[in-house]
C-alpha cells in the first residue's frame, strides 16, 4: 500500500508541472478542459491516497486493538551454524535472525537499546507492510 501512494504521489507531483505549463496556454477551451482534467487526476489520486491511509490506519488499531487473539505463542529455536557458535555474532547477523523470527526482539535482545538499530527494524517492516510487527516494535519502544 505505501508503495502505490508513494507512486500517486510522483503522480501528482509530475500533474502539477503539467498544470503550469497549461497555465501559460492562451485562454480557450482546450485550456479549460485540460486544466478540469488534470486537477480531476489529482484530486481522484489524493482521494485514492486517503482511503489507503485510512485503511492502514484501520489495519494497526486493529491489530493493537485484538493482538492477544491474533499472536499465539511459539517457541523459537534460533539455529546457530557451527562456524557461528565459535565467533561472535555481527549486528547483521542479529538484524537477519531477527526478522527472521529466529530471535525475539526485547528487553533481552543485545541491540534492544540501540536506537538505529530499531529504526533499522521499524523501516524493514514498514517497506515489507509488516504492520503487525511495527504494532509490536512500537508497544515495545513505549
Amino acid at each position: 500500500m505505501r508503495k502505490h501512494v508513494m507512486k500517486n504521489l510522483e503522480i501528482i507531483k509530475a500533474n502539477e508541472g503539467h498544470i503550469r505549463e497549461v497555465l501559460n496556454w492562451p485562454i480557450s477551451s482546450d485550456r479549460t478542459k485540460e486544466l478540469n482534467d488534470s486537477y480531476q487526476l489529482s484530486k481522484n489520486l489524493l482521494s485514492e491516497n486517503n482511503d489507503f491511509i485510512n485503511l492502514q490506519v484501520t489495519i494497526m488499531n486493529f491489530l493493537n486493538k485484538y493482538k492477544n487473539l491474533v499472536e499465539e505463542e511459539t517457541v523459537v529455536n534460533v539455529s546457530v551454524s557451527k562456524t557461528q557458535q565459535n565467533q561472535q555474532l555481527t549486528r547483521e547477523d542479529y538484524f537477519k535472525l531477527t526478522v527472521e523470527n529466529d530471535i525475539e526482539f526485547d528487553n533481552s535482545h543485545p541491540y534492544f537499546e540501540d536506537n538505529e538499530f530499531f529504526n533499522d527494524l521499524f523501516s524493514f517492516f514498514e517497506q515489507t507492510e509488516n504492520y503487525e510487527m511495527c504494532a509490536q516494535l512500537l508497544k515495545l519502544k513505549k
